[in-house]
């Protein structure tokens, strides 16, 4: 007896696939929503039932994020966001490519090239609106107290600085790159890092920067942003106008 099923060529459904998908649909969530680093997300059953999967699904996919950095899960407690810089991801690549050899001129060479591209597509692209944001975040950041909330906003600046640049590809890995950047050469001490009260502050003169709309200007945005500190006291102010 022919199968009728087997016949009509009906195509049997791969349970992989059904995982991919349902990871793929989380992905998109948390990247969507633009969710933060430690958001918890909603219990298994509930979100199963949003994404119309089983719970066994839902557990796979999550196994998949997790081993891809994006996702932690903590028994008894839920499934957050994770910390992809806080992953053995950044671990097994910075292993790959090993510090021998690496200079401080060499890392702070890379990282100018890449921020240079950013400033020019936000200096082109930028609306008012976004520059008026950015001058906000970066006032808070020097008055916060807590230097927790210091370093969220500091994230914040960065998150809408690449926002700016009209580019979602570039939002997706000036992320990652963002956060490669500062694991793999400030957290393991390769370079050195400007002082903290420098670092905030400079934000400010940043902003005075882009609203000039000079790209003439980045050289001095990637010196005050980037470069150790060597002149004792001397603030991002002062700092701006020498180099100006």
């Amino acid at each position: 007896m022919i199968d009728p099923f087997r016949s009509s060529g009906l195509n049997v459904v791969s349970r992989e696939r059904l995982t991919d998908q349902t990871a793929a649909a989380l992905r998109d969530y948390i990247l969507t929503n633009r969710l933060a680093v430690g958001t918890r997300l909603p219990a298994e059953p509930s979100l199963a039932q949003s994404l119309g999967v089983s719970r066994n699904v839902l557990r796979q996919a999550v196994a998949s994020l997790e081993a891809l950095g994006m996702l932690r899960v903590t028994q008894g407690s839920g499934t957050y966001v994770a910390d992809v810089a806080d992953t053995e991801v950044f671990a097994q690549i910075a292993a790959w490519m090993g510090s021998d050899g690496l200079t401080e001129h060499d890392y702070l060479e890379v990282r100018a090239i890449w921020e240079r591209g950013i400033y020019e597509l936000v200096i082109d692209r930028a609306s008012v609106s976004e520059v008026d944001h950015l001058d906000e975040i970066s006032s808070a950041m020097v008055h916060a107290e807590d230097p927790g909330k210091a370093a969220a906003l500091h994230e914040e600046f960065h998150d809408v600085l690449l926002r700016a640049t009209g580019n979602q590809f570039l939002v997706t890995i000036g992320t990652i790159l963002h956060n490669f950047f500062w694991e793999f050469g400030y957290r393991r001490a390769l370079v050195r890092k400007p002082p903290v009260e420098r670092l905030l502050d400079s934000h400010r003169s940043i902003v005075r920067l882009l609203r000039t709309r000079d790209r003439g200007n980045i050289p001095q945005m990637i010196d005050l942003h980037l470069s150790p500190d060597d002149s004792g006291d001397e603030s991002a102010d002062e700092k701006e106008g020498r180099a100006t």
